[in-house]
């Protein structure tokens, strides 16, 4: 019952992690786009000059920002509702409890292709955002986050057992 009671709590607590961050960044609206321009302006990228993907221009900022944004509320909203599904199973039997860990994955995995996709994959390896300071500390947190979505799915996904 102790893995029935953390598994909620842990997908909740992702969930409601991901939706103060995107909600921070939607309070500051200005600084996120400036952040989210500056890395896919490939301005002050020192180190490696010559980039595969393009530059975007700021008239294409708030598109890729509300995208970040989407990935991130559909993460935390999906990842609440798994949570709550989760904890309303917590007593049932284990197929129904199986059953229920649906949504729950779903906002993990999400958070994963999130923060490790859009994030480290697009963001790290495509536009460099390693190579100053305001990407290389985004690109950090994206990792922890990325990280502390799949050990959850990896927790969320042990089976208990039936003995």
């Amino acid at each position: 019952m102790i893995d029935r009671t953390l598994k909620p709590l842990f997908v909740a607590f992702f969930g409601l992690m991901a939706l103060l961050y995107v909600i921070h960044n939607i309070i500051n609206l200005g600084a996120a786009y400036g952040a989210v321009g500056y890395v896919l302006s490939l301005e002050n990228n020192a180190i490696f000059t010559s980039n595969l993907l393009p530059a975007i221009g700021a008239n294409a900022v708030p598109v890729f920002a509300w995208i970040i944004f989407l990935f991130e509320i559909a993460s935390g909203l999906l990842c609440l509702w798994g949570a709550w599904k989760l904890w309303s199973a917590r007593g049932r039997d284990t197929a129904t409890y199986e059953s229920a860990k649906g949504m729950a994955k779903l906002g993990l995995g999400l958070g994963v292709v999130t923060w490790f996709g859009l994030f480290g994959t697009l963001g790290g390896a495509g536009y460099q955002m390693w190579q100053h300071e305001i990407g290389a500390g985004s690109l950090g947190d994206a990792f922890k986050f990325s990280v502390w979505a799949l050990l959850g799915l990896l927790y969320l996904g042990q089976r208990e057992s039936t003995a």
